[in-house]
């Protein structure tokens, strides 16, 4: 399972900047771009996994997808990008060539997989 292998690597990479950040762990928020094909459901279940015996076990990971936009440098179109969507395949892809002269665009946003912020439920003052 791929989403394993991201979530063990996003885990591994927050777990050091919570230490100087007191409390329980409620959330997780990841942002996703959509040219990403990772499963939501895969990457909650692997979060569930990876976080046991951590600080951010018990936290739920909550995912935000973000939309393929492109650009094209030959005519200057700006905007999202055309889909294919097949039923044989899982997941609907985005077309990377210009929905109005056909050129090759450049990908604005889609590709993103960061953790864009987490919520820490402060202890309660002694």
């Amino acid at each position: 399972m791929h989403e394993y292998s991201v979530v063990s690597d996003l885990v591994a990479g927050l777990l050091p900047r919570l230490e100087a950040h007191p409390g329980k762990v409620t959330a997780v928020y990841l942002r996703k771009g959509e040219m990403r094909i990772l499963s939501d459901y895969a990457l909650k279940s692997a979060f569930e996994i990876v976080s046991q015996g951590t600080r951010l076990e018990g936290a739920s990971l909550e995912i935000e997808t973000v939309e393929a936009r492109i650009s094209c440098p030959k005519c200057g179109y700006a905007g999202k990008a055309e889909y294919l969507d097949d039923p044989a395949f899982h997941f609907i892809i985005p077309v990377l060539t210009c929905p109005e002269c056909g050129a090759e665009v450049d990908v604005v946003s889609g590709r993103e997989l960061y953790i864009d912020r987490v919520s820490v439920e402060l202890p309660e003052p002694a």
